[in-house]
């Protein structure tokens, strides 16, 4: 069982830096059309689509607390924007 465990995180990595790793690729292969803000707000937007689509069909709810939403709010924005 363990084994079955250790596969499907292996599995579930691979396609993160798999799906991660691509932005590259997209960039080559859309001939330099975007910007590179444009490929990453692409990029993000669509990573925010997949998590709250995972979310959803997991019975979660997005937060509504403001304070919460705030502090997400900042880290987004120290962890993406910033650097």
């Amino acid at each position: 069982m363990r084994a079955r465990h250790e596969i499907g995180r292996a599995a579930a990595l691979s396609g993160l830096s798999l799906l991660w790793g691509s932005v590259f690729l997209w960039i080559k292969i859309s001939g330099y059309g975007f910007s590179p803000v444009e490929m990453v707000f692409v990029r993000l937007v669509l990573g925010a689509a997949m998590l709250m689509a995972t979310g959803l069909s997991r019975g979660q709810r997005p937060p509504r607390d403001r304070k919460l939403l705030g502090h997400m709010a900042l880290a987004a924005l120290l962890g993406n924007a910033v650097p």
